[in-house]
Protein backbone atom coordinates (compact mmCIF):
# COMPACT_ATOMS: atom_id res chain seq x y z
CA UNK A 1 0.00 0.00 0.00
CA UNK A 2 1.45 3.30 -1.02
CA UNK A 3 1.38 6.43 1.06
CA UNK A 4 -0.84 8.08 -1.59
CA UNK A 5 -3.70 5.74 -0.76
CA UNK A 6 -3.68 6.78 2.89
CA UNK A 7 -4.84 10.33 2.24
CA UNK A 8 -8.22 11.54 1.14
CA UNK A 9 -8.20 12.82 -2.43
CA UNK A 10 -11.58 14.47 -2.86
CA UNK A 11 -11.06 17.00 -0.09
CA UNK A 12 -8.32 18.50 -2.29
CA UNK A 13 -10.32 18.37 -5.53
CA UNK A 14 -12.90 20.96 -6.61
CA UNK A 15 -16.54 20.05 -6.12
CA UNK A 16 -18.83 19.43 -9.07
CA UNK A 17 -20.71 22.62 -8.25
CA UNK A 18 -17.49 24.63 -8.52
CA UNK A 19 -16.52 22.85 -11.75
CA UNK A 20 -19.91 23.52 -13.34
CA UNK A 21 -20.09 27.14 -12.18
CA UNK A 22 -16.60 27.79 -13.54
CA UNK A 23 -17.43 26.08 -16.82
CA UNK A 24 -20.70 27.96 -17.26
CA UNK A 25 -19.04 31.27 -16.40
CA UNK A 26 -16.26 30.71 -18.92
CA UNK A 27 -18.63 29.37 -21.58
CA UNK A 28 -21.29 32.06 -21.38
CA UNK A 29 -18.73 34.80 -20.74
CA UNK A 30 -16.74 33.76 -23.79
CA UNK A 31 -19.84 33.53 -25.93
CA UNK A 32 -21.04 36.99 -24.88
CA UNK A 33 -17.62 38.64 -25.06
CA UNK A 34 -17.07 37.30 -28.56
CA UNK A 35 -19.92 39.55 -29.72
CA UNK A 36 -17.85 42.62 -28.86
CA UNK A 37 -14.22 41.75 -29.50
CA UNK A 38 -12.83 38.54 -30.96
CA UNK A 39 -9.69 38.71 -28.84
CA UNK A 40 -11.70 38.71 -25.60
CA UNK A 41 -13.13 35.34 -26.56
CA UNK A 42 -9.67 34.14 -27.53
CA UNK A 43 -8.36 35.09 -24.07
CA UNK A 44 -11.20 33.19 -22.40
CA UNK A 45 -10.54 30.18 -24.61
CA UNK A 46 -6.91 30.18 -23.43
CA UNK A 47 -8.03 30.47 -19.78
CA UNK A 48 -10.58 27.67 -20.26
CA UNK A 49 -7.94 25.50 -21.92
CA UNK A 50 -5.52 26.01 -19.03
CA UNK A 51 -8.26 25.21 -16.52
CA UNK A 52 -9.19 22.13 -18.55
CA UNK A 53 -5.57 21.02 -18.64
CA UNK A 54 -5.22 21.20 -14.86
CA UNK A 55 -8.49 19.31 -14.32
CA UNK A 56 -7.75 16.60 -16.88
CA UNK A 57 -4.19 16.02 -15.68
CA UNK A 58 -5.57 15.39 -12.18
CA UNK A 59 -8.16 12.96 -13.54
CA UNK A 60 -5.61 11.11 -15.67
CA UNK A 61 -2.87 10.97 -13.04
CA UNK A 62 -1.92 7.33 -12.42
CA UNK A 63 -2.05 7.77 -8.63
CA UNK A 64 -4.76 10.38 -8.10
CA UNK A 65 -7.14 9.42 -10.93
CA UNK A 66 -8.13 5.98 -9.61
CA UNK A 67 -8.59 7.43 -6.13
CA UNK A 68 -10.92 10.09 -7.53
CA UNK A 69 -12.99 7.41 -9.23
CA UNK A 70 -12.98 5.34 -6.05
CA UNK A 71 -14.10 8.23 -3.83
CA UNK A 72 -16.34 10.28 -6.14
CA UNK A 73 -17.38 7.74 -8.76
CA UNK A 74 -17.44 7.77 -12.54
CA UNK A 75 -20.08 10.50 -12.56
CA UNK A 76 -17.56 13.02 -11.25
CA UNK A 77 -15.12 12.18 -14.03
CA UNK A 78 -17.77 12.21 -16.77
CA UNK A 79 -19.25 15.52 -15.59
CA UNK A 80 -15.77 17.03 -15.35
CA UNK A 81 -15.05 16.13 -18.96
CA UNK A 82 -18.43 17.49 -20.13
CA UNK A 83 -17.91 20.75 -18.22
CA UNK A 84 -14.44 21.14 -19.71
CA UNK A 85 -15.80 20.52 -23.19
CA UNK A 86 -18.56 23.09 -22.78
CA UNK A 87 -16.21 25.71 -21.34
CA UNK A 88 -14.01 25.50 -24.44
CA UNK A 89 -16.67 24.81 -27.06
CA UNK A 90 -19.06 27.73 -26.48
CA UNK A 91 -16.43 30.50 -26.63
CA UNK A 92 -14.97 28.79 -29.71
CA UNK A 93 -18.38 28.80 -31.41
CA UNK A 94 -18.81 32.47 -30.51
CA UNK A 95 -15.37 33.26 -31.88
CA UNK A 96 -16.08 31.44 -35.14
CA UNK A 97 -19.43 33.23 -35.49
CA UNK A 98 -17.76 36.61 -34.87
CA UNK A 99 -14.98 35.95 -37.40
CA UNK A 100 -17.46 34.76 -40.05
CA UNK A 101 -19.68 37.77 -39.50
CA UNK A 102 -16.74 40.16 -39.74
CA UNK A 103 -15.48 38.81 -43.07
Amino acid sequence: MTIFALFEVMDKEPSLIFIWMSAITLAVGGLLLSRYRWWLAAILIVIATLAAYTQITELRDPFVGPQIVKEAGNGYVIQSYIAVLISILLPSVGLIMKLRKGS
